[in-house]
């Protein structure tokens, strides 16, 4: 397995473990708190960003180096368009597709995956 390839999949499963948090963070605000659909998304995703940027950093891509303010506002400035993303297909996926908010989440995080990995991949985490 290649360099490529084992990053993709450790991203992938840190991944699963943002979204069980995303979505549990994004339903509790949602249903619990009746707080509007994107905002409790984007509640529910910044719950996820720094467990994201610590399990990535370390095992995902192996930084070695000690963290850094700019690395760590390049991850966020990555995270913020994975955001983007993320509320652009929810709220297409809600309100032109005609999906529930849980359903349009999923497809959501879905697309935005591969926004946040090559932004990673290649520019907060890359390696000279």
């Amino acid at each position: 397995m290649n360099c490529s390839t084992r990053q993709f999949l450790a991203f992938s499963i840190v991944g699963v473990i943002n979204t069980v948090v995303h979505f549990a963070v994004f339903m509790l605000f949602l249903r619990l708190f009746q707080v509007p659909l994107l905002i409790a998304s984007t509640i529910g995703y910044c719950a996820g960003i720094v467990n994201s940027y610590c399990i990535n950093r370390l095992w995902t891509f192996k930084v070695r180096s000690r963290a850094t303010v700019q690395e760590f506002l390049r991850f966020t400035t990555v995270n913020l368009l994975s955001l983007g993303a993320n509320l652009v297909l929810l709220s297409y996926l809600n309100t032109a597709i005609g999906l529930g908010p849980e359903f349009a989440q999923i497809g959501a995080i879905g697309g935005s995956l591969l926004v946040n990995f090559a932004g990673n991949k290649w520019w907060t985490f890359r390696t000279p």
